[in-house]
């Protein structure tokens, strides 16, 4: 047999049933899981091994065609002309076209986003021809388990045999999340009142078989939250399970209380306050296009209720005026960030809305039977969500901002001047409306949300410039950044190193660093590994070695290779550092030293796909560049390679993990089509 004549011993298989049910098999005859369920263990077989081909001469083509489209873009003029050749008038200036695309589940979703619009479908012809290449053995690991979370539906739920009553928290363990969530959630989100939440906090620890349905939701989406600011190794000293364990059972019991309560005729503003913090856990467990969705129920419901209109038009109370204003802001922030996240554009709230932004005052001041309300003209702990409504104003009524970010994600060489003058001027003014409320409300011995504010308001503004900066006007044009690649590739840099960051800042990292690493883009930062597969100098490569080693220092989600996302980013990890290794063994004549991270990863790739990640030269990608000339014909090039056409998120992991024919196919990890516009920011 082969594996005799090879000397090596042979592969054993997950069994039958642990690749049915999708659990991890220890590969013994019998497996414990076969022996706990009393059945036989029946071995699995594996697919019949694919012949590997040269390159397809097809793929060839459609990557020369992709590189036409990207050339034909990169010199296109961004606005349209008249055929007069004067000026178009502001009706006709350029805007996005968008594409209606179809992803890898068959579902059709519209994205705005230039650079994935253009070349999505030339990347749907060129997987299926990769589908036919061998990509590893056994698909099934590195482990025979499910993969996270993201495509399991958010509300539209079947919750009838669910006991919602087994779900809560113990009593002891009602209060100390409610005071994780009082110090880490509320200073953030401001969407509760808490004088008056907490009394339903005490009965719910008492009794709660007189809790009303929206008070229940209410209260689960407070546990989610709760939970999801703490550390896993915080949650099983505090509570004695997992935080992962914590959120599956929070956000269960939130999300079958509010499809119990019928929240599509049955809503208000207890309602609200559930889904809005139920949106907030969402951030990297659940596909963006699904939380955007959800949200926009959220949009409709409080337009229903009439938040888009200020409540003192509508002669309402203060302190209900008061809430609504905080409720409406919190979801206008939430809209702008899942529509950027997804790929779109301008969100679609409501034409007409005139919500006045909430007031610089504590919950201590305010109660529901006052009859007029007073803002302090002192600091309060709503500092960060007033500088939160200072972005949502900008993205509300700042068209041009967002255009000019996707007219520098086409890499035009004229962007339209005018237009990156007025956005650089709105973010001036905005970055004037922040320092003044900075110095009106804000005070650094008041406590971290105050200082979360201040690093919070210069990230942001980092952030805002760096997006609407022109390629061109780049300080590393003509050196390190010739092409629309190279630009990229320095946007998903910089953007890593504006959030490392505030991840490092030490009066912020242990109460709020769960909010600050839940806008972590993993498929932009596969996207960068992808990048030093074939980047080996310069001071952007020094700096991306840099961020790729905090950032496993930070994320230790990024090793758990369950999830076919982390598997990508493991596998070019290890790739990219193969030809750094060799770069630098080359340069310095001695071999460096392998970092831990990549150390961990190898560890925990299984040998038989570990092997697919090594390469003896760095690929030769200079023909990939945009540019004028003709382009120039590309052989031998990677699937990883393809990351410099188009973000990670618009490839189908699933399918670049497909298990060949007769195998078992694991869950895909959903269709993310994220543009450079949304880069890391956090909105929120």
């Amino acid at each position: 047999m082969a594996s005799s004549s090879s000397g090596k011993p042979p592969r054993v298989l997950a069994c039958v049933l642990c690749q049915n049910r999708k659990i991890k098999c220890d590969r013994k005859s019998p497996c414990s899981n076969c022996i706990k369920a009393n059945v036989p263990c029946t071995p699995s077989t594996p697919a019949p091994a694919r012949k590997r081909r040269r390159p397809n001469q097809d793929l060839q083509q459609r990557l020369a065609r992709c590189e036409e489209l990207l050339s034909e873009y990169a010199t296109a003029k961004p606005t349209a002309s008249t055929s007069s050749g004067e000026s178009p008038s502001h009706d006709e200036s350029w805007k996005p076209a968008g594409k209606l695309i179809v992803d890898g589940g068959g579902g059709v979703k519209f994205i705005d986003s230039f650079l994935w619009a253009t070349i999505h479908g030339e990347l749907s012809a060129m997987r299926e021809i990769l589908e036919d290449e061998e990509t590893i053995d056994d698909p099934s690991t590195p482990a025979d388990s499910q993969s996270s979370d993201l495509d399991a539906g958010l509300i539209l739920s079947d919750t009838s045999n669910i006991n919602l009553q087994e779900l809560h928290p113990q009593p002891a363990h009602v209060f100390r999340l409610w005071q994780i969530f009082l110090e880490r959630v509320d200073p953030i989100t401001k969407v509760i009142h808490v004088p008056t939440v907490q009394p339903l906090l005490v009965e719910a620890a008492t009794s709660r078989a007189n809790i009303p349905k929206n008070i229940e939701a209410l209260l689960f989406s407070i546990y989610l939250m709760a939970a999801v600011s703490l550390t896993d190794e915080e949650c099983v000293e505090r509570f004695g399970y997992s935080r992962e364990t914590a959120y599956n059972r929070f956000s269960t019991g939130c999300r079958s209380a509010l499809m119990r309560i019928g929240i599509l005729k049955n809503y208000d503003l207890v309602v609200l306050q559930a889904m809005v913090l139920l949106l907030f856990s969402l951030p990297g467990r659940y596909d963006r296009h699904a939380a955007w969705i959800l949200n926009g129920v959220t949009v409709r419901i409080a337009q229903k209720m009439g938040l888009h209109r200020d409540g003192e038009f509508l002669g309402l109370p203060p302190f209900e005026t008061e809430m609504r204003r905080r409720i409406w802001w919190r979801i206008i922030l939430l809209d702008a960030m899942y529509a950027l996240a997804s790929g779109l554009g301008h969100s679609l709230l409501p034409r007409s809305w005139d919500t006045k932004p909430p007031l610089n005052i504590n919950d201590s001041d305010l109660y529901p039977t006052m009859t007029t309300i007073q803002p302090r003209d002192s600091p309060t702990d709503m500092i960060f969500c007033l500088i939160c409504c200072e972005i949502a104003a900008v993205l509300t009524d700042t068209p041009d901002l967002h255009l000019v970010i996707l007219q520098n994600e086409t890499g035009a060489n004229a962007p339209d001047p005018d237009r990156v003058e007025k956005a650089s001027r709105r973010i001036d003014e905005l970055d004037r409306s922040m320092t003044e409320l900075l110095n009106k409300y804000s005070d650094l011995s008041m406590g971290p949300i105050h200082i979360l504010a201040t690093v919070s308001k210069a990230g942001m503004i980092d952030k805002l410039r760096e997006l609407i900066r022109p390629m061109r006007d780049q300080p590393e044009w003509g050196t390190e950044i010739l092409s629309f690649k190279d630009y990229l590739f320095k946007l998903s840099l910089s953007t890593a190193e504006q959030n490392l960051i505030m991840y490092r800042s030490p009066q912020t990292k242990g109460l709020f660093l769960w909010f600050m690493m839940s806008h972590f883009q993993s498929e932009i930062f596969t996207y960068m590994l992808g990048q030093l597969c074939c980047r080996t100098s310069g001071q952007l490569v020094e700096r991306a070695w840099a961020v790729v080693d905090t950032v496993y220092e930070f994320h230790m989600e990024l090793y758990d290779l369950s999830v076919k996302a982390h598997l990508a980013s493991a596998i070019f990890a290890i790739r990219a550092w193969k030809v750094r290794e060799r770069v630098l063994r080359e340069t310095t004549g001695s071999n460096p030293e392998t970092p831990t991270y990549i150390q961990k990863l190898q560890q925990l790739l299984p040998p038989d796909e570990a092997k697919h990640t090594r390469i003896d030269e760095p690929p030769d990608l200079t023909n990939l560049r945009v540019s004028p000339e003709p382009p120039q014909p590309i052989v031998d090039v990677a699937w990883d390679q393809m990351l410099g056409f188009v973000d990670a998120g618009s490839i189908e992991w699933g399918d670049m993990f497909a298990t060949p024919s007769g195998g078992q196919t694991q869950p895909n990890y959903g269709g993310y089509g994220t543009g450079f516009g949304s880069n890391g920011i956090n909105w929120m």
